[in-house]
C-alpha cells in the first residue's frame, strides 16, 4: 500500500471516529450547565442550595411551505415558516433546611421541573401575486389582481411541569 493511500485511509478513519464521538452529543436535547454557588458559603453563614440546570439545544426542521392554490402562479408563501424543536431541560433546586437553635440539618426542600418538549414555528410572509394564470381567451393574457400581503403568525407550544418535594 502506498504512503498516499495509507494517509487517505487514516484521514477517513479519523473522520469516522470523530463523527461517532460527536453523534451522542448532537442527539441530546439540552446541555447541562453547572451553577457555581460555592462562593456564597464563604460570604454568608448558610449552606448554599444545589442547583442543576441546562440550556436547550434548538433543532430546526424543514421549512413549511404552503401549496400553490388554484389560480395562482406562485406559491402563497414568500418567506416560509421554519419549525424549531427542542426540550426544556430538567432543572433541580435543592435547599437544605437547618434548625435555627441547634444548627442541625433537618431536611431539604426542593423544586424540580421535568424535561418537556417545546415546538415553535417562526413567522412567515405570504403574498398573492398581482397577476393570475393565463386566461382562456384567444390571447391567453393573465388578468390583473389586487396583490395581498399576509404575515403568518409564529406559534409556541410547550407543556412545562414542576413540583416541590421535602426530603
Amino acid at each position: 500500500m502506498k504512503l498516499t493511500s495509507r494517509a487517505g485511509l487514516s484521514v477517513l478513519m479519523t473522520c469516522l471516529a470523530s463523527a461517532a464521538a460527536v453523534a451522542p452529543a448532537a442527539a441530546a436535547d439540552s446541555v447541562p450547565v453547572p451553577v457555581p454557588l460555592e462562593g456564597l458559603e464563604t460570604a454568608l453563614p448558610v449552606e448554599v442550595p444545589d442547583v442543576r440546570a441546562g440550556v436547550p439545544l434548538l433543532k430546526p426542521g424543514a421549512p413549511v411551505a404552503a401549496e400553490r392554490g388554484e389560480g395562482r402562479l406562485v406559491g402563497q408563501d414568500v418567506l416560509p415558516q421554519l419549525p424549531v424543536h427542542s426540550a426544556l431541560p430538567e432543572t433541580v433546586l435543592d435547599v437544605p433546611v437547618t434548625d435555627p437553635l441547634t444548627q442541625e440539618q433537618l431536611a431539604g426542600v426542593g423544586v424540580e421541573s421535568v424535561e418537556s418538549p417545546v415546538e415553535a414555528l417562526s413567522p412567515g410572509l405570504g403574498l398573492n401575486a398581482p397577476l393570475t394564470q393565463p386566461g382562456e381567451g384567444p390571447l391567453g393574457l393573465p388578468a390583473a389582481d389586487v396583490p395581498e400581503l399576509a404575515l403568518l403568525t409564529p406559534t409556541l407550544q410547550a407543556t412545562p411541569a414542576a413540583g416541590t418535594y421535602l426530603s
